[in-house]
């Protein structure tokens, strides 16, 4: 079947029109979104509904390339940028940031990371525009953790390391938006086992090899400890604070 570029305000238009021919001479809906079809040049409705669907992620592929076009300039320019895709992109909103010479792209639920620029040098990156989906190629997962943005990755020239100097407030405001429900709901729930920065939990995670200073600063704007993940947990930022 041939592609026909077609829209969502498309699909909503072709519905009132079989909506009209049912009311009129009667029979299935099914049929009458058929027919309607048929007189708009597609095969059948579900020819419809394919079209729809790859139009949707050409146009949020290349949405999606904008954005990682943004923030690579803007890591060459020597520009602080954090930017969040909307909705049209994928079901989780991606973040993506360019501080220092680096940019990256982060999706806040699995906590997965993208390097496209690291110190000034572009980085190989794939996102492959696939029929009715975008396919990302991760390499690495990510951490924010008191000043520092934590990263571990395949990526030869990065590997695991923690960076500090990255705008992690405008950061944490923008993943706190980007993920759904249900990973707001699990950071909840593991919550529950998160214990205060009290000076003694401090000093003992210094014994174990955390910085001291990052802990005090976590402290300071309300992080907790969690065990469990070994990790700190930062408020929770709602919309009224953005």
């Amino acid at each position: 079947m041939r592609f026909i570029p077609t829209s969502a305000t498309t699909v909503e238009t072709l519905k009132k029109q079989a909506k009209k021919l049912q009311r009129k001479v009667g029979g299935k809906h099914t049929d009458a979104l058929d027919r309607v079809a048929r007189g708009a040049g597609y095969s059948h409705w579900h020819h419809v509904t394919l079209c729809l669907k790859e139009f949707t992620t050409k146009n949020a592929f290349d949405s999606l390339q904008a954005e990682c076009e943004l923030v690579i300039k803007s890591a060459r320019d020597g520009v602080t940028t954090v930017v969040m895709t909307g909705p049209e992109v994928l079901t989780t909103p991606l973040v993506l940031f360019a501080s220092q010479g680096d940019a990256w792209m982060l999706e806040p639920d699995e906590n997965k990371a993208l390097c496209l620029m690291f110190h000034g040098e572009l980085q190989p990156y794939k996102i492959k525009d696939l029929p009715t989906r975008i396919e990302i190629e991760w390499d690495g997962t990510f951490e924010l953790a008191g000043n520092f943005f934590k990263v571990e990755t395949v990526h030869p020239a990065i590997g695991r390391r923690a960076i500090g100097g990255f705008p992690l407030d405008d950061l944490r405001k923008l993943i706190d938006r980007a993920q759904s429900v249900e990973r707001r709901i699990e950071d909840l729930i593991v919550q529950a086992d998160a214990i205060d920065l009290t000076p003694e939990v401090v000093s003992e995670l210094v014994r174990s090899g955390w910085d001291g200073m990052d802990l005090h600063e976590a402290a300071r704007v309300g992080a907790r400890y969690s065990p469990s993940r070994h990790s700190l947990l930062f408020p929770q930022v709602s919309s009224e604070d953005l």
